[in-house]
């Protein structure tokens, strides 16, 4: 019997926040992401997080709105 892999046990709301969470961290590395850049990803998951995991969606939201108006933003936690 093989092994399932690690994969298999992420949710789907677990993938979003895992994503999220790598494109925020990009926003303070030494040369930062450009944020226009960081807002559309973040933009495009909050959109598939709206269907699949509503309050994933709603966090997304808010990190938006925090980004937008140059605020630090923390990582995502996993509900």
């Amino acid at each position: 019997m093989t092994k399932p892999s690690i994969a298999a046990q992420v949710t789907p709301a677990q993938a979003i926040i895992n994503e999220a969470n790598r494109v925020i961290a990009t926003l303070n590395f030494s040369t930062p992401a450009d944020r226009d850049m960081v807002e559309a990803v973040l933009e495009s998951l909050k959109e598939v997080a709206d269907i699949i995991a509503p309050a994933v969606g709603k966090t997304l939201g808010i990190r938006l709105i925090a980004i937008r108006n140059n605020i630090h933003v923390n990582s995502i936690q996993a509900a």
